[in-house]
């Protein structure tokens, strides 16, 4: 059973498709429970834009996995094209190379949508006057929230992605031994597709670890903040 195909070429196979609609549908889960806690908590709100700093960190949390998955379908789409697909023939021309066109077109258009949603509403969210606030407000409190929200689900991603890679490794190098069905090409497709993963998933963390506040109110590491630096000590009374 394929999603995308050319005459049974798989090109993104069923289980990855449930595992990003389980990941979205778990993701929708807690945004609707983040945005009730949230927007209801007791803590006094002066300015009232605790509800949009949800909406726009919402929005970017959102989109920065679309536009993950969006480009890791890419991958999955163009790896197809290293080695061979005997059997393969749906009457066109390229079958593979025109199926792979589909999957990269459509990949393509769905990060960029992906990509300019985040970078409208994660620009909004970075520029509320709030996140100078010291100490922090409670829209400085749901930035860092987003910053350790999406850090943590990218590791876990990250993770994942790294024994899938390490254990195709395993295959390739000793095909009997873990009873690789296929070639070896099909598993160094898979290979370099989880490697893609593991590294942008990496890239994710190490963007969000960079986090600064404006206004030196402090570093944002992974959405933890350190606050700003301590103050030198006063000199010593002079007797």
């Amino acid at each position: 059973m394929n999603i995308i195909s050319g005459g049974g070429l798989s090109i993104i196979p069923v289980a990855v498709a449930i595992a990003a609609g389980v990941f979205f549908a778990l993701i929708a889960l807690v945004s609707i429970f983040v945005v009730i806690v949230v927007a209801s908590r007791a803590e006094p709100d002066p300015t009232g834009r605790r509800p949009l700093a949800v909406y726009l960190f919402g929005v970017s949390f959102f989109s920065i996995f679309v536009a993950l998955f969006g480009t890791f379908a890419i991958v999955l789409g163009l790896v197809q094209l290293i080695g061979s697909h005997p059997g393969v023939s749906n009457g066109s021309l390229h079958p593979v190379g025109d199926a792979v066109a589909r999957v990269v077109v459509l990949g393509g258009i769905i990060v960029v949508v992906a990509v300019l949603l985040l970078v409208t509403m994660l620009r909004r969210g970075l520029s509320l006057p709030e996140l100078a606030q010291d100490p922090p407000g409670p829209v400085r409190r749901v930035a860092q929230s987003y910053a350790a929200s999406v850090s943590f689900a990218s590791v876990l991603i990250g993770a994942v992605s790294l024994v899938v890679f390490v254990y195709e490794v395993c295959r390739i190098l000793a095909p009997g031994v873990f009873e690789l069905s296929g070639s070896r090409v099909g598993a160094a497709r898979v290979l370099i597709s989880s490697l893609y993963l593991t590294f942008a998933s990496a890239a994710i963390v190490a963007f969000h670890a960079r986090f600064v506040s404006s206004g030196g109110a402090g570093r944002m590491v992974t959405g933890f903040d350190l606050g700003p630096p301590a103050a030198p000590p006063p000199p010593p009374p002079f007797i």
